[in-house]
């Protein structure tokens, strides 16, 4: 009977530890072909989620189920969005639709007996189809990211995938390449990685900065020495050592990050990179003396010293030469709102902004728009103001149970995540200001990862370790 139990034991470890690979190559694969933003690689990258989705449940379901029902309000927020945007498909008589949307009648025929929320069903879609593997994505990380020693190979596993697109996103650039080696598109001058869009590359090396950091700190050890001398070796040490090709690829990230030439993709990391460093110093308990080494290091060697070989002062001059009259975003902005105004309760229905936005652009916006370069306004305009609050108040829970967690806790498997977790949604947040982040499903499926992480850890506790003395 024993044995037996063993070998059932064994054999639910192997099927796990299968699926949890699976999982991770997904992350890995998603940026590959161009961010996974063409409507065959979101296709593909959706039947492979959902497959393991299923995988899962069918293998572990027990588990599986558990995971999620623990953190049921982004659970819960994630599938009512979900299905609002399928209610957005759904053919609805005219007398109902004049009371939810009165607006929308005015674009029926006079005839018409039945008409729809979204203004492009196949878009809408598409946006769902995509909002339902991100859920897919978030309740597997619930599920595979129980263990602080999970949440550390998840971490380690995005910065490797950060660094393989930094180097390679700067070596085409420093190359002198004429075409990229995948899609034979242009080299850009800004380095873009296997992206299109260079403000999207950017975005996705924040997010996997953010884990670099956090594993850092899960890495840095807090032992108490006898003696001054002891302390700086061990910390030279932990910083030359076991974390040096951690630290490496940090470098290498930040190069490609400053070579993107994005500027509130640099301002995202610099400024939520700092926000949390800072909170971390003064409200964190027990904080490691090697973090703000790092932080030092981190401010001068990579920003000031290497970086300013790669390219910094574009970025300066970018920032600096942006300005209203140059920008026609602010035009686009207020346009934007005047279809708020006029569908504020249900929207135009998801991934419609590019079919609604031609019928109210102004004359003075010469440029086309397939986007409001604002998720913010984005998503009120094509879901309505009442969804975005809602998605809203899910971030705002998600920053609060990582925020908690990093000042009240002082085990490092847990601050360091946490920090990781904040970092992401404060860098998201600004840059989802200025533009849509959000689009390439690889960025959109890390950030579900960062929820995961930050709703997991809330719950775990960690016995502290006695305190040894050298």
């Amino acid at each position: 009977m024993i044995s037996a139990n063993s070998a059932i034991t064994q054999q639910s470890t192997a099927v796990k530890t299968g699926l949890f690979s699976l999982f991770c190559l997904i992350l890995f694969i998603l940026p590959l072909p161009l961010g996974s933003n063409r409507p065959w690689a979101w296709s593909l990258s959706q039947s492979y989620i959902f497959i393991l989705t299923l995988l899962c449940i069918s293998f572990c379901w027990r588990e599986f189920s558990s995971a999620f029902r623990a953190h049921k309000p982004v659970v819960i927020c994630l599938v009512s969005v979900t299905a609002y945007l399928f209610l957005q498909q759904i053919p609805l008589p005219v007398e109902l639709l004049d009371v939810l949307s009165p607006n929308t009648v005015k674009y029926l025929p006079s005839d018409a007996g039945f008409g729809h929320l979204s203004f492009d069903r196949h878009a809408t879609t598409s946006a769902m189809l995509k909002l339902a593997s991100y859920l897919c994505i978030f309740c597997m990380a619930l599920f595979f990211l129980n263990t602080p020693e999970k949440i550390q190979q998840a971490l380690l596993f995005m910065v490797i995938t950060g660094a393989v697109q930094g180097f390679y996103g700067a070596f085409e650039v420093l190359s002198g390449q004429d075409k990229t080696a995948f899609f034979d598109f242009m080299v850009n001058p800004r380095a873009n990685g296997s992206f299109v869009y260079h403000n999207h590359f950017a975005n996705f090396l924040m997010l996997c900065l953010c884990a670099g950091m956090g594993y850092f700190i899960t890495s840095l050890s807090r032992r108490h020495y006898r003696y001054k001398s002891d302390r700086l070796k061990a910390t030279l040490f932990a910083l030359t050592d076991t974390k040096t090709m951690v630290r490496i690829m940090l470098m290498i990230m930040v190069i490609a990050l400053v070579m993107s030439r994005s500027r509130m993709g640099n301002t995202a990391f610099f400024s939520s990179f700092l926000i949390v460093s800072l909170i971390y110093f003064f409200r964190g308990k027990s904080v490691p003396g090697g973090f703000k080494i790092l932080v030092v290091s981190m401010l001068i060697i990579d920003t000031f010293i290497v970086s300013a070989w790669f390219g910094l002062d574009k970025v300066k001059e970018r920032i600096e030469g942006t300005s209203i009259e140059a920008e026609s975003r602010d035009e686009v902005y207020r346009d934007a709102m005047k279809i708020v105004e006029d569908f504020p309760l249900t929207g135009t229905g998801g991934g419609s902004f590019e079919t609604i936005f031609s019928s109210y652009q102004s004359e003075d916006i010469k440029l086309f728009y397939d986007h409001a370069h604002n998720d913010y306004i984005q998503f009120m305009v094509e879901y309505g103001i009442p969804v975005t609050g809602l998605l809203g108040a899910m971030m705002a829970y998600v920053i609060y149970l990582a925020a908690k967690v990093l000042i009240t806790r002082q085990r490092r498997q847990l601050t360091g995540p946490a920090a990781a977790a904040l970092m992401a949604f404060i860098g998201m947040l600004i840059h989802m200001s200025v533009d849509f982040p959000l689009l390439p499903p690889a960025n959109a499926s890390l950030l579900m990862v960062f929820i995961a992480i930050a709703c997991n850890i809330s719950k775990m506790e960690i016995a502290p370790r006695r305190k040894r003395r050298h």
